[in-house]
């Protein structure tokens, strides 16, 4: 397998989300997601952003196991 990513970005160029799949290893494959947001201080939307941020790791890390678990899953129905 090669190496797989998609980058989404929004209109205003003020975040930005990447997806990537490497090999690792023979039967393993790691998922790795970054997300990258330019605060603009002097705008209301900052409190959101902060919000946001504050609850992504617990939210990311959610998303990310329960991927695994479908493909584990699919895999393990194959």
């Amino acid at each position: 397998m090669e190496n797989e990513w998609i980058l989404w970005n929004d209109q205003e160029g003020i975040t930005t989300w990447f997806w990537g799949l490497y090999p690792a290893g023979e039967n393993r494959t790691r998922l790795v997601t970054r997300v990258l947001i330019k605060y603009l201080w002097n705008s209301p939307a900052v409190l959101f952003n902060l919000l946001v941020e504050s609850a992504d790791l617990p939210m990311m890390r959610k998303c990310l196991l329960g991927i695994k678990e479908r493909a584990e899953a699919r895999v393990s129905a194959s």
